[in-house]
């Protein structure tokens, strides 16, 4: 009788797996490692003491990266612990060896409904019952899922009129604060900061005008100085005589026009501490000029 030629080749497989130093047997020894780290990992979740389940779960799966009863492991740690994107993301592996797991895949919509991820959590828990149609508590998940979503986005509008409404405050606040030195001192500031067209251009006017005066006036100065300096050098009578009235009109003038300039300056002054901005637009409502943040985070 013929021997059959796997009988030798089972024995050569066993005498492998029982030399030391081989790679098969450093991988079971790696994997009955692995499963007494899991152990003592069940042992401390059984009394909560997650922090030490989670080394435990840790040294299994650095020696077997894909040891199901780890990584489930983890997941319910992570989950006790609030780290329900990690809890997802072990649960994930466990799933991708085991992919009609359905209490895996209902861990994995739980995570994501304690997370707040509603819509997630609906798809999760979907997948669910493709996997098991009758299985009641992923179809109560789902029906849940959509009504913290709905109530989420009720929320998420109420508090982000609220925003819009305490970020308008605030900026009219800043621009108030920004604006009430400057304010103070230049004529027609407020009332370019305002919203009003209106308002907006008089404030141009009063500002334009003010400026122009002291622009104006400086050089009307100038100029009659530089009328005086012709004066000295004439070489008749008459030509003195004319620089002299000509630097003298231009210097007065000047004067007139600067000297208006400053008095709307006071004036403005005087409006802002005794008035409150009566005359030059104090009480206008005052423009937002803050730029909206932005806003990548959903409540």
């Amino acid at each position: 009788m013929k021997s059959s030629p796997l009988i030798p080749c089972l024995l050569l497989s066993v005498l492998l797996l029982a030399m030391p130093g081989t790679a098969a047997a450093q991988t079971i020894e790696q994997f009955y490692q692995a499963s007494l780290y899991v152990q003592r990992g069940d042992q401390y979740t059984s009394m909560n003491l997650w922090d030490k389940a989670e080394e435990e779960y840790w040294k299994a799966v650095e020696l077997d990266y894909n040891n199901i009863r780890a990584r489930k492991g983890l997941g319910d740690v992570y989950r006790q612990k609030g780290m329900f994107t990690k809890a997802v993301e072990n649960y994930q592996i466990m799933l991708n060896q085991r992919p009609d797991d359905v209490e895996i895949q209902y861990q994995i919509a739980l995570s994501y409904y304690d997370n707040h991820e509603y819509q997630k959590a609906v798809a999760a828990a979907e997948k669910a019952l493709n996997i098991n149609p009758e299985l009641s508590k992923a179809d109560n998940l789902i029906r849940l899922s959509n009504d913290k979503y709905n109530d989420q986005q009720v929320e998420n509008k109420l508090l982000l009129d609220k925003e819009k409404v305490a970020l308008q405050n605030y900026r009219q606040v800043q621009e108030l604060k920004e604006g009430a030195f400057i304010g103070k001192l230049v004529p027609g500031w407020r009332l370019i900061q305002t919203a009003e067209t209106k308002s907006m251009w008089t404030g141009y006017t009063i500002l334009g005008t003010t400026a122009a005066m002291l622009l104006g006036g400086y050089m009307l100065r100038s100029s009659g100085q530089k009328a005086y300096d012709q004066a000295l050098e004439a070489s008749s009578r008459k030509v003195y005589d004319n620089r002299v009235d000509l630097g003298e009109r231009r210097y007065k003038y000047g004067g007139y026009m600067i000297d208006a300039a400053l008095g709307l300056i006071v004036l403005n002054i005087m409006d802002s501490i005794m008035f409150k901005g009566k005359i030059f637009g104090g009480r206008t409502r005052v423009k937002p000029t803050i730029p909206e943040r932005e806003r990548n985070q959903t409540y």
